[in-house]
Formats: C-alpha cells, structure tokens, sequence
C-alpha cells in the first residue's frame, strides 16, 4: 500500500477521496491537504518536507486533526466530521477505510519508554467515534469499532468490537449469515 507517487497516480488519489466524501467539505479538503504533504514529502526533498512539516503543525494546531505525511492509507479514505481525529506516523489503513470525529490509533508507550507496535487496520473498515484503537495489533478487512471502544486485541475480518476494552461480539461475514437473514 504505497501513497501516491508519480503526478497522475496523485491526481487519481485525490479525485478516489474527493468522491467518497461528497457533501463533506471540510472533509475533502483536509484530505486533498494531506494527500499533498504526501506527495510533497515523497516528490520535492527538503522543500516537500518542509512543507509536510507545515502541514502537520497547521492541521494539528488549528484543525485539530493528526494525519501525518508519514502514514500509509489506502484510497478512498472517508472522514465524517473531521475534528480531534489523532493517527500515529506509524498506522497503516487499508482502502476504504472509514474514520469518525476524535478516533485515535497509534501505539503503546510503556513506563520505560519503548513502544509496543503501533495498530493497523484491513480494507473496508469502519471506526466508530471516539474510538481508540491502540498497541500493536491488527483490526481485521471490513470489521468494525463501534463508537467509544478501547480496542486493545486484534479484531478479526468482518468482526464487530464493542465496549471499554473492546471485545468481538460477532463476526458479520457474509458467508457466516443465515440465508433467511440475507433474504428478508
């Protein structure tokens, strides 16, 4: 899962972000923004850094949202209400991947000061509010965190985790539904 590159794959990137936030402006811009740091950091040397480094400090100080240049997301990325959204350099999101005001991931920083992995997430998946999403585990292609939960174990693909500290209350996959429950 690389971040755009050449002119045309950034083009493409953004137009792909543009399209899944339709009718959330602020949304498509902090995002056309971010995807510029990207860029610029990866394409202009000292200059794009200095510029991802601009963007970072802007965006944290008076937008109150944390999507450094450094993080690896998927095409496609929808945020609903863009504020108090945190997300450690280290993250990694797949495409698809949706993210509701003040969701945090990152890592664990123990009493020594060393770090215990930073989370990643799969395709498709979808962060309740206020969500935290912390150490080094993985949440599973199209599971969901509900809104408020401490997720601090891996969610499986297609699982649904709930509560402070989270746990898996089911899995939704489509192959696990009972075929009266997919036709009604």
């Amino acid at each position: 899962m690389s971040t755009a590159g050449p002119r045309g794959s950034f083009l493409r990137w953004v137009t792909q972000d543009w399209a899944v936030n339709a009718g959330y402006l602020d949304s498509r811009l902090v995002l056309l923004w971010f995807r510029a740091a990207q860029w610029a950091a990866r394409s202009w040397g000292l200059a794009g850094r200095a510029f991802a480094a601009f963007y970072s400090l802007f965006t944290s100080l008076f937008i109150g949202v944390e999507l450094p240049p450094a993080l690896e997301v998927g095409p496609r990325l929808r945020i609903y209400h863009p504020h108090g959204i945190v997300l450690n350099p280290g993250v990694r999101l797949g495409a698809d991947c949706v993210l509701r005001q003040h969701v945090t991931i990152g890592n664990i920083v123990r009493r020594d000061g060393t770090e215990k992995g930073v989370a990643s997430a799969g395709d498709g998946v979808e962060f309740g509010a206020g969500c935290v999403v912390v150490g080094g585990l993985h949440v599973g292609s199209h599971a969901r965190v509900a809104a408020l939960a401490l997720v601090l174990r891996d969610v499986p693909e297609w699982g649904v985790a709930v509560g402070n500290p989270a746990e898996v209350v089911r899995v939704d996959h489509p192959a696990h539904r009972r075929p009266e429950a997919v036709a009604g």
